[in-house]
């Protein structure tokens, strides 16, 4: 006659389990250092630190593995956890022996044992999962970068294309005029000399005229490629002749020290620009204020203005422009408008490392 199998007592059970899932169980006491009862001997492969230095705190205890950042966390989950009577899942980082970050998952819950309350759980490692997150999260972040370049110079491209034809055009409409008309009175005035010296006079005072506004038609659209005064004195000179341009007054204040490089003095000199010029056409400011300088290894130019509000980097072609021309730097731009609290933009450019690009 058979006999039946006889149960296996519960720590044999455990010592299986233990020894067979593809993880750390435990049972701890909920006391502030986790004190270990049981742990599987999974850990050490986890931590690189036996069980036996757990149990009892025989060495150290669980909590002091547990990364420093993510420590109060931890505590805080679990107690709100057992508190509710509830399961917990979390993911947080341990200090292993070899002096590695590794990622683990414990899942657990309170258990009421004899005349005390127990913590059981388990703990998985999953430092691999989480780094091959983190390697897909940088891929997609790196492509979406590439997106955005790729992006960016299609812009600047159709930027560059619309700048050459403005500029065929304001020619054309503009000084070439003027100068086929100087051409010409200067012609009439030459054919005239001899025999009408009064007529000929008035003809070359026309076209002196005509000389003159195309020559400010050509001054007009330089400014508008390169202002000279930038180069050649550098940011707050060519930013307090543009203040001196827009109908409301623009406050200039300097904390450069030295000259930029000359592609980031345009980047800085071009962002105030098209923030002062949309203060002024759409916001309806009483004062606007332009602050330059650097921080930290970065040159920035800030402007501030009490208008209405409202603006958005997303609204019109010029703001766009300008995140595409400061990106080709590295640069960036941000602006916070609430309506009806005035608008701030903030255009920022790293600067090459060095003792006076790096000045507070």
């Amino acid at each position: 006659m058979k006999r039946p199998l006889a149960a296996p007592d519960s720590a044999t059970l455990l010592t299986s389990l233990a020894r067979n899932i593809p993880g750390a169980i435990y049972r701890c006491a909920l006391d502030p250092d986790w004190t270990m009862y049981l742990i599987g001997d999974e850990i050490e492969r986890i931590t690189g630190y036996p069980a036996t230095d757990f149990v009892e705190n025989h060495v150290r205890t669980y909590m002091s593995l547990i990364h420093p950042d993510d420590r109060e966390r931890v505590e805080r989950d679990v107690w709100a956890a057992v508190t509710a009577g509830r399961q917990f899942e979390l993911e947080y980082r341990v200090c292993a022996a070899w002096g590695e970050e590794r990622w683990v998952l414990e899942r657990g819950c309170a258990v009421v044992g004899h005349e005390r309350e127990w913590l059981d759980g388990i703990i998985f490692d999953i430092t691999d999962r989480r780094r091959f997150e983190e390697t897909a999260r940088r891929a997609e972040a790196e492509a979406a970068v590439a997106q955005e370049l790729s992006e960016s110079r299609k812009r600047i491209m159709r930027a560059a294309d619309d700048a050459r034809r403005r500029i065929e055009r304001d020619l054309h409409d503009g000084a070439q005029q003027s100068l086929v008309c100087a051409l010409m009175t200067l012609r009439g005035g030459l054919q005239r000399l001899a025999d009408d010296p009064q007529g000929a006079a008035e003809l070359l005072r026309t076209t002196q005229t005509h000389l003159e506004r195309g020559l400010q038609d050509l001054r007009e659209l330089a400014h508008g490629i390169h202002p000279s005064l930038l180069s050649a004195r550098g940011l707050a000179v060519a930013l307090d002749e543009l203040a001196a341009r827009v109908p409301v007054p623009v406050t200039v204040v300097d904390e450069l020290r030295d000259r930029l490089a000359p592609d980031v003095e345009a980047a800085l000199y071009f962002s105030a620009a098209e923030a002062v010029t949309n203060a002024a056409k759409h916001a309806r400011p009483s004062e606007v204020r332009v602050r330059i300088g650097r921080r930290n290894c970065i040159a920035f130019v800030e402007v501030r203005d009490d208008g209405v509000g409202g603006a958005s980097l997303e609204l019109g072609s010029g703001m766009r422009g300008l995140s595409d021309r400061l990106a080709t730097l590295g640069g960036t731009v941000r602006v916070a408008s609430p309506a009806g609290a005035g608008t701030t933009l903030v255009a920022e450019v790293p600067l090459e490392p060095g003792p006076a690009a790096c000045d507070e």
